[in-house]
Order: structure tokens, then sequence, then C-alpha cells
């Protein structure tokens, strides 16, 4: 593929580049996967500037460089180069234009918010699988980065389009779209779920994450929010396209519920009142947030024009999500357990408050929960808070420490435990999940918080296999064969 046809959309500010036909086999912002014919694109990191890789490229065989500044090193190589302003949004374009710029032949739909992205997103690729649509999801469950970057979504999107996919449903995290990763792609439909305390060890403050949000909806044909939420305001003057409002309590929204029924552990019901006839949404879901969920899944795919059979077929359709509030099917045990990805304050108090709705009064909460390390620690005293708030017995444990001492967040945690309510620090995660189980009385409700769908933990050296699935099962056979 010639360069020109890399650049169809890129502004470039200087370039020494003398042939704009030359040959390019391919492009990357990683200097490990540059090859023979390469564009390498200088992206400034974390912890790394591209920039100063240049001459690693070049060694691999890299023919250009994309950059923003420059440096002596940059000259120093000899190579072409290409001046942008931005070389973020620059490999977004080159990537897309790399493999034919596959989003523009598919149905691009973006969830974004703090919580509900990955629940919205199954709910959605079943309503549109029930309209008739082929549908791939992107997002957390897939195993990888919750939005991946450039060089693996531009694939991803042509292997989807090249087997007969017609329409992408995908996360959109403020990490990606802060970082430019999504820049360009153009959606069909974008939906805001809500915006609460979380990642602000990468964005400023509030704001700083509500506008990362927000850049979804500048390439939106239609953006649709969460009336009820209080950064909604912010981030829906972003959108420059149709916008149109999701409310649970207020009547003057585009959709609101009316006649809602709740049916405790077997789900609920209610009519959804829209701009033009009411649908009547039934999910097998539990909880006030799975409400939200359901809401915004319907009242997208309506605002799209998806038949109204198929989005109330589509929803009731969802038994569960992995991983959120996933009821394990253990026999022969006088208790509950469920594991839910919860691992922000909000989330932890969404799902505490849920199971407190259907549990009977004899039931009583053990809660296992730990917080991730380097990340944002502004949470971890309030989750301690919430824990103790919510449950009758929290064990607080590890969760992804990564490079931090597990004991030091433990202890950040520790500040928001209420002292007086009982609680008990084990800080190995298997041993916290054995002793739950072991000591369950009957009727218990035992929650697993934090992993989810994962079945890994992340440690000072990497990721381990930890499937607490599995760890949970162990632990009831260990207490059945005690019997």
């Amino acid at each position: 593929m010639r360069l020109y046809n890399y650049l169809e959309n890129v502004e470039v500010l200087q370039t020494n580049v003398r042939r704009f036909d030359m040959e390019i086999r391919g492009v990357t912002s990683r200097s490990d996967e540059v090859q023979c014919g390469y564009v390498f694109v200088c992206i400034r990191g974390m912890h790394r500037d591209g920039h100063d890789l240049a001459s690693a490229a070049k060694e691999k065989g890299a023919s250009l460089l994309v950059i923003e500044q420059l440096t002596l090193g940059i000259v120093n190589t000899g190579l072409p180069y290409i001046r942008v302003e931005n070389t973020r949004s620059a490999l977004a374009l080159m990537c897309a234009a790399a493999y034919g710029n596959p989003e523009r032949q598919l149905k691009m739909l973006g969830v974004t918010g703090t919580n509900g992205k990955t629940s919205t997103c199954q709910l959605l690729s079943a309503v549109y699988a029930k309209s008739g649509e082929n549908v791939k999801t992107v997002g957390t469950l897939d195993g990888g980065l919750t939005t991946p970057d450039p060089e693996d979504f531009f694939p991803m999107l042509k292997k989807a389009f090249d087997t007969g996919m017609t329409t992408v449903i995908m996360e959109a995290s403020s990490h990606a779209l802060f970082l430019d990763k999504l820049y360009g792609v153009k959606f069909r439909c974008g939906l805001f779920t809500n915006l609460t305390e979380e990642h602000l060890d990468f964005h400023k403050n509030m704001n700083e994450y509500a506008a990362a949000k927000a850049k979804l909806f500048k390439n939106c044909e239609i953006g649709l929010f969460n009336l009820d939420d209080s950064y909604c305001g912010k981030v829906k003057e972003m959108s420059t396209g149709r916008s149109l409002t999701y409310s649970v309590t207020d009547k003057n929204a585009d959709f609101c519920v009316e006649n809602f029924i709740s049916h405790g552990t077997k789900g609920f019901e209610y009519d959804l009142l829209t701009p033009t006839f009411p649908l009547m949404i039934k999910s097998h879901l539990c909880g006030r947030f799975n409400v939200y969920n359901t809401l915004a899944v319907a009242s997208l795919a309506f605002a799209d024009g998806v038949d109204h059979g198929a989005i109330e077929a589509g929803i009731r359709s969802v038994e569960n999500v992995r991983g959120r509030l996933e009821r394990l099917d253990f026999k022969d045990v006088p208790f509950e357990v469920y594991i839910d990805y919860a691992h922000t304050p909000d989330a932890l108090q969404k799902v505490l408050e849920c199971i407190r709705a259907f549990k009977s009064k004899k039931q009583k909460i053990t809660l296992v929960f730990g917080c991730g390390g380097d990340r944002d620690r502004s949470k971890r005293r309030l989750m301690g808070q919430t824990a103790s708030r919510l449950a009758d017995f929290v064990i607080v444990t590890s969760d992804n420490c990564r490079t931090e001492k597990r004991e030091d967040i433990i202890c950040e945690i520790l500040k928001g435990i209420d002292k007086e309510r009982p609680y008990k620090v084990i800080e190995d995660r298997r041993c916290a999940i054995e002793c739950a189980i072991a000591n369950a009385k009957e009727n218990d409700i035992i929650l697993l918080a934090g992993k989810g769908h994962e079945d890994y933990e992340i440690g000072p050296f990497g990721k381990s296999y930890f499937n607490e699935k599995e760890i949970a099962a162990n632990a009831v056979d260990k207490r059945v064969r005690k019997k």
C-alpha cells in the first residue's frame, strides 16, 4: 500500500518525504513490532517517549517516522519523517486506512460511562441479534483492554466485516477516548451511562474525566444520555449529533419508566415511554442498576429504529451477564455465592443495595473485596465505608496489587472500615474466599467483589491464573466433604 493511502485524512505540518508513492508494509507505535518497510509512529507515553525509540525502530527496518517534534535524535536516524500535531490521532487514522477503513462499512455503537458498560453492551448485542444483525461486541469480557489500541482495533474490525458482521457494539473507555484511540471513527449511536469517582489516578479531576467521556459524542449521529446522572449536562453539551435522554425518575426525559414492578431475584418489568408509543420491558436481571441498563438499551435501539419486538425479545433473552452479580450454582450448601466486577465505590454500593433489596431478614451478607494496586487510591477508603455500611461481615483482602504491597493497600481500605462492625483482614485472596465459604452459616449470602469475569491475579511479576469460580467450588467441596 502506498504512503499517500495512509495519509488520506492526516494533516501533515512538516515533512522531508520526497516520494509519497513509496510502498509501506505496516504502521505501528510499538517499537518491538516494527518490521522492514513499516511506519513508526512516535507516541509520548506515560513512561516512555516514542521519539527516543526512533533509532531502535530504524534498526528494525522502519522506512518512515511520524513525529510531533523534530529532535536531534530524529534527524540523526536519517529516516524520512512526517510531523503532525498529534501522533496519537495520526496513528488511529493510519491504522484505519491500513485496513481499508472497516469502521465505515459497519454500524458502530459506542457505550461509555463508569459503570454498566459491559452489561449494556451484552444487552445491546442480544437486541440487535434479535433484529437480524450479525453482531460483534468489543469490551472488557474479551480479556484485553476495555477499548483496544488502534493496532489491534482496526484489524479486529476488518476481520469482523470480512466474516459477515454488520454491527459493532463496543465499550469506549475514558482512557481510550482521552488518548484518541478512536479518533476519526464515526458512530451511529453513542450511549452515556453514568459518571462516578474512578480513574482519578489518570484524570486530574472529575471534570477532566467527564470531558474525556464526552469526546465520544463528537462523532455520533445519535447521542443518548442518562438524565439522572449529575454529569449528564457536561457530557451532553459536547454532542454534535441528535441528543436524547433517558431517566428512571424524570418524566421530562425522551425515554422514561412507568408502571415498574419488581420480581426480586426473578427480575422486573416496566413500561418504557418513548416519544411515540410504549414498549413493555421484561427482564430476568435484578437490581436498580439493571433497570437503568435495560432502559438505556431499549431507548438507544428504539432511537436507532430497531423493531420494538426485537427490543423486547432481546432484553428478555438475557438471563445473566458473566461476572455481573452472577450466582454460582452450588448444590448441597445452605448459602448462596455471587461474584461481581464491582471495583468502584458506586458499583460496590449498587450491588450491595441490590442484594439487600432481595434478601430476607434472616440472610446475612458476607463481603470479600480488595482494591487494585497502582490505581486511584482515593477510592479505597470510600469502598471501606460502603462495605461496612451495607455488608454484615466484611473480609478485606487483596485484588490485583500489581507493584504495590497488598498490606499498604489494605491499610488504606481500613481507614474507611467501621471498627465497631464485624470485619476481618485476610491478605491472601484465595484464603479469604475459602474462609468465607468455610464459615458461612445457613441462608448467608457471600459476595466476592472486584474480579467478576477475570480469571487472573496481577502481582508484582505480572499475571497469574486465578479463577474465583474454581476456588469457590473447591472450597465448597472441601466443606461438604467435612460433613
